[in-house]
Protein backbone atom coordinates (compact mmCIF):
# COMPACT_ATOMS: atom_id res chain seq x y z
CA UNK A 1 0.00 0.00 0.00
CA UNK A 2 1.56 3.33 -1.04
CA UNK A 3 1.53 6.33 1.22
CA UNK A 4 -1.05 8.30 -0.75
CA UNK A 5 -3.41 5.32 -0.65
CA UNK A 6 -2.88 5.21 3.13
CA UNK A 7 -4.06 8.80 3.46
CA UNK A 8 -7.09 8.16 1.29
CA UNK A 9 -7.88 5.12 3.43
CA UNK A 10 -7.63 7.22 6.60
CA UNK A 11 -10.13 9.69 5.14
CA UNK A 12 -12.46 6.84 4.21
CA UNK A 13 -12.18 5.39 7.72
CA UNK A 14 -13.22 8.69 9.21
CA UNK A 15 -15.97 9.17 6.65
CA UNK A 16 -17.24 5.65 7.15
CA UNK A 17 -17.81 6.32 10.82
CA UNK A 18 -20.30 9.04 9.97
CA UNK A 19 -23.87 7.81 10.07
CA UNK A 20 -25.19 7.10 6.60
CA UNK A 21 -28.74 7.75 7.72
CA UNK A 22 -29.61 11.08 6.18
CA UNK A 23 -32.62 12.66 4.61
CA UNK A 24 -33.06 14.60 1.39
CA UNK A 25 -32.83 18.00 3.00
CA UNK A 26 -30.44 19.77 5.33
CA UNK A 27 -32.05 21.93 7.97
CA UNK A 28 -30.38 23.51 10.95
CA UNK A 29 -31.62 22.76 14.47
CA UNK A 30 -33.05 25.73 16.31
CA UNK A 31 -30.50 27.91 18.07
CA UNK A 32 -30.02 27.83 21.80
CA UNK A 33 -28.67 30.47 24.18
CA UNK A 34 -25.26 31.87 23.23
CA UNK A 35 -22.42 33.56 25.02
CA UNK A 36 -19.52 35.51 23.58
CA UNK A 37 -15.83 34.82 23.25
CA UNK A 38 -13.47 36.90 25.37
CA UNK A 39 -10.18 37.78 23.70
CA UNK A 40 -6.73 39.05 24.68
CA UNK A 41 -3.09 38.92 23.57
CA UNK A 42 -0.68 36.89 25.68
CA UNK A 43 2.18 39.19 26.68
CA UNK A 44 4.47 36.47 28.06
CA UNK A 45 7.89 36.65 26.46
CA UNK A 46 9.25 38.62 23.51
CA UNK A 47 7.28 39.12 20.32
CA UNK A 48 8.83 39.62 16.88
CA UNK A 49 7.30 40.65 13.58
CA UNK A 50 9.15 39.09 10.66
CA UNK A 51 8.67 39.70 6.95
CA UNK A 52 10.31 38.21 3.90
CA UNK A 53 11.96 40.83 1.72
CA UNK A 54 9.18 40.46 -0.85
CA UNK A 55 6.43 40.62 1.78
CA UNK A 56 8.00 43.70 3.41
CA UNK A 57 7.70 45.50 0.08
CA UNK A 58 4.17 44.31 -0.71
CA UNK A 59 2.48 44.19 2.72
CA UNK A 60 3.63 47.51 4.18
CA UNK A 61 0.16 48.57 5.38
CA UNK A 62 -0.51 45.21 7.02
CA UNK A 63 2.89 45.26 8.73
CA UNK A 64 2.15 48.76 10.04
CA UNK A 65 -1.12 47.41 11.46
CA UNK A 66 0.78 44.58 13.16
CA UNK A 67 3.25 47.04 14.70
CA UNK A 68 0.35 48.99 16.15
CA UNK A 69 -1.06 45.82 17.71
CA UNK A 70 2.33 44.89 19.19
CA UNK A 71 4.03 48.21 19.89
CA UNK A 72 7.04 46.70 21.67
CA UNK A 73 7.71 44.05 19.04
CA UNK A 74 10.98 43.97 17.13
CA UNK A 75 10.63 44.04 13.34
CA UNK A 76 13.05 42.21 11.08
CA UNK A 77 13.20 41.32 7.40
CA UNK A 78 14.54 37.90 6.42
CA UNK A 79 15.36 35.76 3.43
CA UNK A 80 13.17 32.59 3.35
CA UNK A 81 16.05 30.81 1.61
CA UNK A 82 18.48 31.62 4.44
CA UNK A 83 16.83 30.78 7.75
CA UNK A 84 20.24 30.04 9.26
CA UNK A 85 21.00 33.77 9.37
CA UNK A 86 17.61 34.49 10.91
CA UNK A 87 18.11 31.74 13.49
CA UNK A 88 21.44 33.22 14.56
CA UNK A 89 19.79 36.60 15.10
CA UNK A 90 16.85 35.15 17.04
CA UNK A 91 19.02 33.04 19.34
CA UNK A 92 20.71 36.14 20.79
CA UNK A 93 17.49 36.94 22.65
CA UNK A 94 14.96 34.22 21.85
CA UNK A 95 11.39 35.43 21.30
CA UNK A 96 8.33 33.45 22.31
CA UNK A 97 6.08 34.58 19.46
CA UNK A 98 6.66 35.40 15.80
CA UNK A 99 4.17 36.92 13.36
CA UNK A 100 5.56 36.08 9.93
CA UNK A 101 4.58 37.85 6.70
CA UNK A 102 5.19 35.90 3.50
CA UNK A 103 3.70 36.06 0.02
CA UNK A 104 1.60 33.10 -1.13
CA UNK A 105 4.30 31.93 -3.56
CA UNK A 106 6.81 31.77 -0.68
CA UNK A 107 4.73 29.30 1.35
CA UNK A 108 4.70 25.59 0.58
CA UNK A 109 5.44 22.33 2.37
CA UNK A 110 9.21 22.86 2.00
CA UNK A 111 9.09 26.29 3.61
CA UNK A 112 6.78 24.94 6.31
CA UNK A 113 9.21 22.17 7.16
CA UNK A 114 12.14 24.57 7.16
CA UNK A 115 10.29 26.87 9.52
CA UNK A 116 9.21 24.25 12.04
CA UNK A 117 12.76 22.87 12.08
CA UNK A 118 14.16 26.32 12.83
CA UNK A 119 11.46 26.91 15.46
CA UNK A 120 12.83 23.97 17.48
CA UNK A 121 16.44 25.21 17.38
CA UNK A 122 16.39 28.29 19.61
CA UNK A 123 17.52 26.09 22.50
CA UNK A 124 18.93 22.60 23.00
CA UNK A 125 15.73 20.62 23.55
CA UNK A 126 13.83 19.08 20.60
CA UNK A 127 10.54 20.91 21.12
CA UNK A 128 9.17 24.05 19.45
CA UNK A 129 10.52 27.27 20.96
CA UNK A 130 9.11 29.88 18.57
CA UNK A 131 5.31 29.98 18.47
CA UNK A 132 4.50 31.14 14.94
CA UNK A 133 1.57 32.54 13.01
CA UNK A 134 1.74 33.39 9.30
CA UNK A 135 0.12 36.29 7.48
CA UNK A 136 -0.55 36.17 3.75
CA UNK A 137 -3.30 37.06 1.32
CA UNK A 138 -4.24 37.01 -2.32
CA UNK A 139 -3.19 40.67 -2.53
CA UNK A 140 -1.92 43.40 -0.14
CA UNK A 141 -5.46 44.55 0.66
CA UNK A 142 -6.45 41.03 1.69
CA UNK A 143 -3.46 40.79 4.04
CA UNK A 144 -4.35 44.18 5.52
CA UNK A 145 -7.98 43.18 5.98
CA UNK A 146 -6.85 40.01 7.77
CA UNK A 147 -4.73 42.07 10.21
CA UNK A 148 -7.51 44.58 10.74
CA UNK A 149 -9.94 41.77 11.65
CA UNK A 150 -7.43 40.35 14.12
CA UNK A 151 -6.92 43.79 15.67
CA UNK A 152 -10.61 44.54 15.94
CA UNK A 153 -11.22 41.09 17.38
CA UNK A 154 -8.44 41.47 19.97
CA UNK A 155 -9.60 44.93 21.03
CA UNK A 156 -13.10 43.65 21.69
CA UNK A 157 -14.58 45.43 18.69
CA UNK A 158 -15.99 42.14 17.42
CA UNK A 159 -17.86 39.55 19.41
CA UNK A 160 -18.88 36.23 17.98
CA UNK A 161 -21.17 33.54 19.35
CA UNK A 162 -19.74 30.64 21.27
CA UNK A 163 -21.07 28.29 18.66
CA UNK A 164 -19.34 25.56 16.66
CA UNK A 165 -20.11 24.06 13.27
CA UNK A 166 -18.45 20.72 12.55
CA UNK A 167 -18.67 19.95 8.83
CA UNK A 168 -17.49 16.37 8.53
CA UNK A 169 -17.16 16.67 4.78
CA UNK A 170 -18.68 14.27 2.28
CA UNK A 171 -20.00 10.96 3.59
CA UNK A 172 -19.43 8.27 0.94
CA UNK A 173 -22.15 6.11 2.51
CA UNK A 174 -24.85 8.78 2.39
CA UNK A 175 -27.39 8.97 -0.45
CA UNK A 176 -26.62 11.41 -3.26
CA UNK A 177 -28.03 14.86 -2.53
CA UNK A 178 -28.60 14.15 1.16
CA UNK A 179 -27.55 16.47 3.96
CA UNK A 180 -28.10 16.30 7.70
CA UNK A 181 -27.40 18.95 10.33
CA UNK A 182 -27.72 17.63 13.88
CA UNK A 183 -27.21 19.24 17.25
CA UNK A 184 -24.23 17.95 19.23
CA UNK A 185 -21.09 16.08 18.19
CA UNK A 186 -19.89 12.50 18.44
CA UNK A 187 -16.46 13.52 17.11
CA UNK A 188 -15.70 16.31 19.59
CA UNK A 189 -18.21 16.11 22.45
CA UNK A 190 -16.18 18.37 24.77
CA UNK A 191 -17.37 21.37 22.76
CA UNK A 192 -21.01 20.29 22.92
CA UNK A 193 -20.86 20.59 26.72
CA UNK A 194 -19.87 24.26 26.53
CA UNK A 195 -21.63 25.69 23.49
CA UNK A 196 -24.10 25.09 20.75
CA UNK A 197 -22.61 22.58 18.28
CA UNK A 198 -24.04 21.69 14.89
CA UNK A 199 -22.63 18.67 13.02
CA UNK A 200 -23.11 18.55 9.25
CA UNK A 201 -22.87 15.37 7.19
CA UNK A 202 -23.78 15.22 3.52
CA UNK A 203 -23.66 12.96 0.51
CA UNK A 204 -22.41 13.70 -3.00
CA UNK A 205 -23.93 16.99 -4.23
CA UNK A 206 -25.59 17.42 -0.86
CA UNK A 207 -23.79 20.57 0.29
CA UNK A 208 -25.51 23.00 -2.06
CA UNK A 209 -25.31 26.79 -2.21
CA UNK A 210 -28.37 27.29 -0.01
CA UNK A 211 -26.92 24.93 2.61
CA UNK A 212 -23.71 26.93 3.00
CA UNK A 213 -25.42 29.37 5.36
CA UNK A 214 -25.21 26.60 7.97
CA UNK A 215 -21.50 27.48 8.22
CA UNK A 216 -22.15 31.10 9.15
CA UNK A 217 -22.50 32.71 12.57
CA UNK A 218 -20.07 30.34 14.33
CA UNK A 219 -17.04 31.26 16.40
CA UNK A 220 -15.53 27.83 15.69
CA UNK A 221 -15.58 25.96 12.39
CA UNK A 222 -14.17 22.53 11.68
CA UNK A 223 -13.98 21.10 8.18
CA UNK A 224 -13.09 17.52 7.30
CA UNK A 225 -12.87 15.34 4.23
CA UNK A 226 -10.37 14.57 1.51
CA UNK A 227 -8.79 17.78 0.24
CA UNK A 228 -6.73 19.46 -2.44
CA UNK A 229 -5.48 23.07 -2.60
CA UNK A 230 -8.61 24.15 -4.47
CA UNK A 231 -11.30 22.12 -2.71
CA UNK A 232 -12.60 19.59 -0.26
CA UNK A 233 -13.59 16.77 -2.59
CA UNK A 234 -17.34 16.54 -3.28
CA UNK A 235 -17.93 19.43 -0.91
CA UNK A 236 -16.77 23.08 -0.88
CA UNK A 237 -14.18 24.64 -3.22
CA UNK A 238 -12.05 27.81 -3.28
CA UNK A 239 -14.46 30.09 -5.19
CA UNK A 240 -17.49 28.97 -3.18
CA UNK A 241 -15.83 29.22 0.23
CA UNK A 242 -15.56 32.96 -0.47
CA UNK A 243 -19.34 33.18 -0.67
CA UNK A 244 -19.73 32.16 2.97
CA UNK A 245 -19.70 35.03 5.47
CA UNK A 246 -17.76 33.30 8.21
CA UNK A 247 -17.85 34.85 11.65
CA UNK A 248 -14.49 36.36 12.75
CA UNK A 249 -13.55 33.27 14.69
CA UNK A 250 -11.37 30.17 14.37
CA UNK A 251 -11.38 27.83 11.36
CA UNK A 252 -9.80 24.38 11.83
CA UNK A 253 -9.31 22.34 8.65
CA UNK A 254 -8.29 18.68 8.67
CA UNK A 255 -8.50 18.10 4.91
CA UNK A 256 -5.25 17.54 2.97
CA UNK A 257 -3.56 20.49 1.25
CA UNK A 258 -6.17 23.06 2.34
CA UNK A 259 -3.49 25.32 3.85
CA UNK A 260 -1.81 25.75 0.43
CA UNK A 261 -1.92 29.35 -0.85
CA UNK A 262 -0.04 28.71 -4.11
CA UNK A 263 2.54 25.94 -4.61
CA UNK A 264 2.13 22.27 -3.73
CA UNK A 265 3.50 18.80 -4.50
CA UNK A 266 1.17 16.20 -5.97
CA UNK A 267 1.95 12.65 -4.74
CA UNK A 268 -0.53 10.82 -6.97
CA UNK A 269 1.46 10.26 -10.19
CA UNK A 270 4.53 8.16 -10.98
CA UNK A 271 6.72 11.07 -9.82
CA UNK A 272 6.27 13.87 -7.28
CA UNK A 273 5.02 16.83 -9.29
CA UNK A 274 5.05 20.47 -8.27
CA UNK A 275 1.83 22.26 -9.12
CA UNK A 276 0.26 25.62 -8.35
CA UNK A 277 -3.25 26.80 -7.57
CA UNK A 278 -4.55 30.12 -8.88
CA UNK A 279 -5.35 32.66 -6.17
CA UNK A 280 -9.11 32.83 -6.89
CA UNK A 281 -9.28 29.02 -6.68
CA UNK A 282 -7.18 28.55 -3.52
CA UNK A 283 -9.25 27.18 -0.64
CA UNK A 284 -6.76 28.66 1.83
CA UNK A 285 -6.81 32.18 0.38
CA UNK A 286 -10.58 31.93 0.12
CA UNK A 287 -10.89 31.17 3.83
CA UNK A 288 -8.52 34.01 4.74
CA UNK A 289 -10.60 36.41 2.65
CA UNK A 290 -13.92 35.27 4.12
CA UNK A 291 -13.84 36.37 7.74
CA UNK A 292 -11.95 34.12 10.21
CA UNK A 293 -9.23 35.62 12.40
CA UNK A 294 -7.27 32.35 12.53
CA UNK A 295 -6.94 29.35 10.23
CA UNK A 296 -5.29 26.00 11.05
CA UNK A 297 -4.56 23.84 8.02
CA UNK A 298 -1.98 21.68 6.27
CA UNK A 299 0.44 22.35 3.40
CA UNK A 300 0.58 18.65 2.48
CA UNK A 301 -1.56 15.51 2.94
CA UNK A 302 -2.69 15.22 6.55
CA UNK A 303 -5.28 13.12 8.35
CA UNK A 304 -8.26 13.93 10.50
CA UNK A 305 -6.97 13.35 14.02
CA UNK A 306 -4.44 16.19 14.62
CA UNK A 307 -6.99 18.91 13.85
CA UNK A 308 -9.40 17.55 16.47
CA UNK A 309 -6.50 17.23 18.91
CA UNK A 310 -5.77 20.94 18.37
CA UNK A 311 -9.37 21.80 19.13
CA UNK A 312 -9.43 19.66 22.27
CA UNK A 313 -6.13 21.09 23.49
CA UNK A 314 -7.59 24.58 23.11
CA UNK A 315 -10.68 23.49 25.03
CA UNK A 316 -8.86 22.25 28.11
CA UNK A 317 -6.00 24.77 28.19
CA UNK A 318 -7.40 28.02 26.77
CA UNK A 319 -3.88 28.43 25.38
CA UNK A 320 -2.78 31.12 22.92
CA UNK A 321 -3.12 29.96 19.33
CA UNK A 322 0.65 29.67 18.91
CA UNK A 323 0.68 27.09 21.68
CA UNK A 324 -2.08 25.17 19.93
CA UNK A 325 -0.02 24.69 16.76
CA UNK A 326 3.08 24.08 18.91
CA UNK A 327 1.19 21.22 20.57
CA UNK A 328 0.78 19.60 17.16
CA UNK A 329 4.44 20.00 16.22
CA UNK A 330 5.63 18.83 19.65
CA UNK A 331 3.50 15.73 19.07
CA UNK A 332 5.45 15.12 15.87
CA UNK A 333 8.66 15.26 17.93
CA UNK A 334 7.32 12.66 20.36
CA UNK A 335 5.93 10.51 17.54
CA UNK A 336 9.42 10.47 16.05
CA UNK A 337 10.89 9.00 19.22
CA UNK A 338 11.73 12.31 20.92
CA UNK A 339 13.31 14.08 17.96
CA UNK A 340 12.01 16.02 14.99
CA UNK A 341 12.02 14.22 11.67
CA UNK A 342 14.58 15.13 9.02
CA UNK A 343 12.71 16.66 6.10
CA UNK A 344 14.18 15.99 2.69
CA UNK A 345 12.66 18.72 0.57
CA UNK A 346 10.49 17.93 -2.42
CA UNK A 347 11.54 18.76 -5.95
CA UNK A 348 9.50 18.64 -9.12
CA UNK A 349 9.90 15.29 -10.86
CA UNK A 350 11.60 13.50 -7.98
CA UNK A 351 10.88 9.87 -7.19
CA UNK A 352 8.46 9.13 -4.40
CA UNK A 353 10.21 8.98 -1.02
CA UNK A 354 10.45 5.57 0.62
CA UNK A 355 8.19 6.48 3.51
CA UNK A 356 6.24 4.21 5.81
CA UNK A 357 2.62 5.19 6.54
CA UNK A 358 3.84 6.59 9.87
CA UNK A 359 6.46 8.71 8.06
CA UNK A 360 3.77 10.05 5.78
CA UNK A 361 1.57 11.06 8.69
CA UNK A 362 4.42 12.48 10.79
CA UNK A 363 5.69 14.65 7.95
CA UNK A 364 2.21 15.64 6.84
CA UNK A 365 1.28 16.70 10.37
CA UNK A 366 4.52 18.68 10.59
CA UNK A 367 3.25 20.74 7.64
CA UNK A 368 0.28 22.08 9.59
CA UNK A 369 0.42 25.85 10.04
CA UNK A 370 -1.42 28.64 11.79
CA UNK A 371 -2.48 31.65 9.78
CA UNK A 372 -3.11 34.38 12.33
CA UNK A 373 -1.62 35.91 15.47
CA UNK A 374 0.13 33.29 17.65
CA UNK A 375 -0.31 35.29 20.88
CA UNK A 376 -4.09 35.53 20.50
CA UNK A 377 -6.08 34.00 23.36
CA UNK A 378 -9.76 33.45 22.66
CA UNK A 379 -11.10 31.96 25.89
CA UNK A 380 -10.54 30.50 29.28
CA UNK A 381 -10.44 26.68 29.32
CA UNK A 382 -13.90 25.14 29.35
CA UNK A 383 -13.07 21.41 29.48
CA UNK A 384 -11.34 19.30 32.09
CA UNK A 385 -7.82 18.08 31.15
CA UNK A 386 -7.32 14.50 29.93
CA UNK A 387 -5.35 13.36 33.00
CA UNK A 388 -4.70 14.10 36.62
CA UNK A 389 -0.90 13.86 36.76
CA UNK A 390 1.22 13.43 39.88
CA UNK A 391 5.03 13.59 39.92
CA UNK A 392 6.84 12.47 43.05
CA UNK A 393 10.63 12.67 43.33
CA UNK A 394 12.33 9.71 45.00
CA UNK A 395 16.06 10.32 44.89
CA UNK A 396 17.21 10.15 41.29
CA UNK A 397 13.87 8.73 40.15
CA UNK A 398 10.61 10.52 39.51
CA UNK A 399 7.41 8.51 39.93
CA UNK A 400 4.78 9.74 37.45
CA UNK A 401 1.15 8.65 37.53
CA UNK A 402 -1.50 9.85 35.08
CA UNK A 403 -5.14 9.00 35.82
CA UNK A 404 -7.82 9.56 33.20
CA UNK A 405 -9.99 12.55 34.02
CA UNK A 406 -11.92 13.49 30.88
CA UNK A 407 -12.96 10.76 28.46
CA UNK A 408 -14.79 13.24 26.26
CA UNK A 409 -11.45 14.29 24.79
CA UNK A 410 -11.78 11.48 22.26
CA UNK A 411 -9.03 12.48 19.82
CA UNK A 412 -6.59 13.31 22.62
CA UNK A 413 -6.56 9.60 23.49
CA UNK A 414 -6.17 8.58 19.83
CA UNK A 415 -2.72 7.88 18.37
CA UNK A 416 -1.86 10.09 15.43
CA UNK A 417 0.69 7.93 13.62
CA UNK A 418 0.72 4.22 14.52
CA UNK A 419 -1.76 1.35 14.28
CA UNK A 420 0.07 -1.91 15.12
CA UNK A 421 -1.70 -2.18 18.50
CA UNK A 422 -5.15 -1.76 16.98
CA UNK A 423 -7.35 -4.79 16.42
CA UNK A 424 -8.84 -3.07 13.38
CA UNK A 425 -5.53 -1.53 12.17
CA UNK A 426 -6.97 1.98 12.30
CA UNK A 427 -5.12 3.83 15.09
CA UNK A 428 -3.69 2.85 18.45
CA UNK A 429 -4.90 4.58 21.57
CA UNK A 430 -2.35 6.74 23.38
CA UNK A 431 -1.45 8.59 26.56
CA UNK A 432 0.41 11.87 26.00
CA UNK A 433 1.55 12.98 29.43
CA UNK A 434 3.19 16.28 30.38
CA UNK A 435 4.45 16.98 33.89
CA UNK A 436 6.48 19.76 35.45
CA UNK A 437 9.79 18.51 36.79
CA UNK A 438 11.37 19.61 40.08
CA UNK A 439 13.48 22.73 39.65
CA UNK A 440 16.77 20.82 39.84
CA UNK A 441 15.80 18.37 37.08
CA UNK A 442 16.96 19.49 33.64
CA UNK A 443 17.24 16.17 31.82
CA UNK A 444 15.88 12.62 31.95
CA UNK A 445 17.91 9.61 30.83
CA UNK A 446 15.09 7.12 30.43
CA UNK A 447 11.58 5.90 31.22
CA UNK A 448 11.23 2.62 33.11
CA UNK A 449 8.73 0.46 35.06
CA UNK A 450 5.89 1.36 32.71
CA UNK A 451 2.52 0.14 34.00
CA UNK A 452 -0.94 0.58 32.49
CA UNK A 453 -4.13 -0.49 34.28
CA UNK A 454 -7.79 -0.06 33.41
CA UNK A 455 -10.93 -1.61 34.83
CA UNK A 456 -8.94 -4.08 36.89
CA UNK A 457 -6.90 -5.21 33.87
CA UNK A 458 -3.23 -4.76 33.10
CA UNK A 459 -2.70 -3.43 29.57
CA UNK A 460 0.32 -3.38 27.31
CA UNK A 461 1.91 0.04 26.93
CA UNK A 462 4.57 0.95 24.39
CA UNK A 463 6.89 3.91 24.93
CA UNK A 464 7.03 5.93 21.68
CA UNK A 465 9.06 8.96 22.71
CA UNK A 466 9.97 11.33 25.53
CA UNK A 467 11.91 14.49 26.12
CA UNK A 468 12.46 17.38 28.52
CA UNK A 469 11.53 20.88 27.41
CA UNK A 470 12.95 24.06 28.90
CA UNK A 471 10.17 26.61 28.61
CA UNK A 472 9.89 29.92 30.42
CA UNK A 473 12.09 28.81 33.31
CA UNK A 474 10.23 25.52 33.81
CA UNK A 475 11.38 22.03 32.86
CA UNK A 476 8.58 19.93 31.39
CA UNK A 477 8.71 16.18 30.81
CA UNK A 478 6.76 15.03 27.72
CA UNK A 479 6.04 11.29 27.34
CA UNK A 480 4.06 9.51 24.59
CA UNK A 481 2.86 5.95 25.27
CA UNK A 482 0.81 3.89 22.83
CA UNK A 483 -1.96 1.57 24.00
CA UNK A 484 -4.13 -1.14 22.44
CA UNK A 485 -7.35 -0.18 20.69
CA UNK A 486 -10.34 -2.22 19.56
CA UNK A 487 -11.56 0.28 16.96
CA UNK A 488 -11.47 3.92 16.02
CA UNK A 489 -11.48 5.91 19.29
CA UNK A 490 -12.31 2.77 21.22
CA UNK A 491 -10.21 0.59 23.48
CA UNK A 492 -9.82 -0.93 26.94
CA UNK A 493 -7.91 2.10 28.27
CA UNK A 494 -10.87 4.43 27.83
CA UNK A 495 -12.44 3.85 31.21
CA UNK A 496 -12.80 6.05 34.30
CA UNK A 497 -9.83 5.66 36.61
CA UNK A 498 -7.50 4.09 34.04
CA UNK A 499 -3.87 4.82 34.92
CA UNK A 500 -0.45 5.02 33.37
CA UNK A 501 2.56 5.07 35.67
CA UNK A 502 6.31 5.02 35.10
CA UNK A 503 9.61 6.11 36.56
CA UNK A 504 11.77 8.80 34.96
CA UNK A 505 15.50 8.66 35.71
CA UNK A 506 17.36 11.85 36.45
CA UNK A 507 20.61 12.82 34.77
CA UNK A 508 22.94 14.47 37.27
Amino acid sequence: MNTRTMLVLAAVILGGLISAVSGPGCSAPSSGPRTTIQVSFDTTGRYVILASTKAAAAYGAAITEAKQLHASAEFREFDPGDLATLLTALKTNPPRYALVFMLPDEIDVNSGWRWVTMATQLDADPFVDLRTGFITGENPNAALAFLKRIGQFARGGITVPTRMVDNLGPNPQAPKGSCVADRGSFMIPAYADAMEVITISHGLEGFTAEKMKLMEDAGFVHYGGHGYPDRVVDSLNGPWVRKIHFAPGLFFNGACYTGVPYGWFDMMGPKVTRKTVKAPESFCLGVLASGPVAYFASLHPDHGIPVYQEMEYLAYTGAPLGDVIKYTHDGVVLGGGGKLSVFDEFKDGMSHPAWTPADFMLKGTASRVLYGDPSLKVMQPFAEPPFDVTCTAQGRALQVTATIRNLKLKSTFTETYYSEMSQTKQFNDRALIICKLPASWTAVSGIAQLSVTSGGQTLTGKLIGFGVEQDGGANLLHVLIDLPSTGYQDGPFRKPGAKVSFNASRIQ
